[in-house]
């Protein structure tokens, strides 16, 4: 999108310099070294090969017709004249019948085809701009939906690390299980061997008591016969 706003400006200034080239060649006038110069608007004038009445006419010149001025005669009253359009001939004029500017019927059928040629440089400009306001309102449309599309996969991805996170816990939650079960187990084992060796010990404690009482028992019966016998010899030897 960075693109196409670059080049929609790029276009943009293109348009404005071409605008501005338009206005800038209508109010720029050529500048020649020639003294040109242009017949009265009023008539059409005789170019003479001399500069009385009495020379011939070489050509009549009609109004706004452009003239290369060669030189004037002292009093200023006459110009050698070639006309821009026929160099082959030339011939002298009255000079006030010469103007240093365009006849105004000229100057303004200039104007005409210059204002003609800025109207079509201006539909031109129009229509680019027009042509650029409909890609720019494209571009802000594809904008829009590239906008839409990214949100949306926000939310969707959001939502799938939401969901994911459930079995991942799950996940730590049996594996943390796992251990403690483990661990849990291996206790037990270590109970349960613990009980069988305090077991074994018991057994034998007892076994060696009543093997110590059997013993006691014996020897007290031993004892206690051999008292007897002593005291029914004792006994016996009194009769």
């Amino acid at each position: 999108m960075k693109t196409a706003n670059m080049n929609i400006v790029k276009m943009k200034k293109q348009l404005l310099f071409s605008l501005l080239t338009v206005i800038l060649s209508l109010s720029i006038t050529p500048v020649s070294a020639k003294t040109i110069q242009y017949v009265s608007d009023d008539l059409t004038i005789p170019m003479r090969s001399g500069t009385t009445t009495g020379h011939k006419i070489l050509k009549f010149l009609n109004s706004g017709v452009a003239v290369e001025v060669v030189e004037t005669t002292d009093d200023e009253k006459h110009s050698l004249v070639v006309p821009v359009d026929d160099a082959s001939k030339t011939g002298w004029v009255e000079t006030h019948l010469l103007m240093t500017n365009k006849s105004a019927r000229d100057q303004l059928e200039v104007e005409k085809k210059r204002n003609q040629s800025v109207k079509v440089k201006l539909s031109e400009i129009k229509k680019e701009l027009a042509e650029s306001k409909s890609q720019n309102n494209k571009l802000q449309t594809i904008q829009n939906e590239l906008e839409q599309k990214i949100k949306s996969l926000k939310n969707t991805l959001a939502s799938l690390r939401k969901n994911a996170s459930d079995p991942i816990r799950i996940a730590d939650e049996n594996e943390q299980l796992k251990q403690q079960l483990a661990s849990a187990e291996m206790k037990s084992e270590k109970l349960t061997q613990e009980n069988i060796i305090l077991g074994d010990q018991n057994i034998k404690q007892w076994f060696l008591i009543g093997a110590a009482v059997s013993m006691g028992s014996l020897v007290f019966g031993i004892v206690l016969t051999r008292v007897r016998w002593k005291k029914k010899e004792s006994w016996g030897g009194n009769y």
